[in-house]
């Protein structure tokens, strides 16, 4: 059964399309679509003309109000989600500040280029890309500070 001939399944789609307004269009579009792909799958077993089998098929979807509210909800809990902040980036930050004699240095600079890595590979559910750069550059300052403080003890050594 072709899904578009249908004027049921015409209905549906339309009623979806107005329930789903507050959508973004191509969400809305891939939405209308995926019930679409739906109904026709489960429109191939019901024999033509037979509009119990297409208002069963209709009802296993839901109203069509009901699939746009939940694939609403679904597109606001994604759009405003925020990502959580990475743990690795502050303590980075925080070793970085606190150096301890270098120890700290060293520690912000694993910590720091591990955060990148893992807020790079989290898809942006984990957030923080400042804090590490910023432990990183404050790590490589702490080194530095170690090094020349170590070059000028060697160099002029305490009387």
């Amino acid at each position: 059964m072709n899904v578009h001939t249908d004027p049921l399944v015409d209905e549906y789609l339309r009623r979806l399309e107005v329930a789903a307004a507050g959508l973004p269009a191509d969400r809305r579009l891939e939405l209308v679509s995926e019930i679409r792909g739906h109904l026709r799958e489960a429109l191939r077993q019901v024999p033509e003309g037979d509009q119990a089998g297409v208002r069963n098929a209709l009802e296993r979807l839901g109203a069509p109000e009901e699939v746009a509210a939940a694939a609403l909800d679904a597109s606001e809990d994604s759009s405003t989600a925020v990502g959580q902040l990475s743990g690795l980036a502050v303590a980075s930050l925080l070793m970085a500040v606190l150096w301890f004699a270098g120890i700290g240095a060293v520690l912000a600079l694993g910590f720091g280029y591990r955060a990148r890595r893992e807020i790079r590979d989290s898809s942006g559910r984990k957030t923080g890309t400042g804090l590490a750069t910023a432990g990183i550059i404050l790590g490589w300052i702490g080194i530095v500070i170690v090094v020349v403080g170590a070059i000028l003890i060697a160099v002029h050594p305490a009387r």
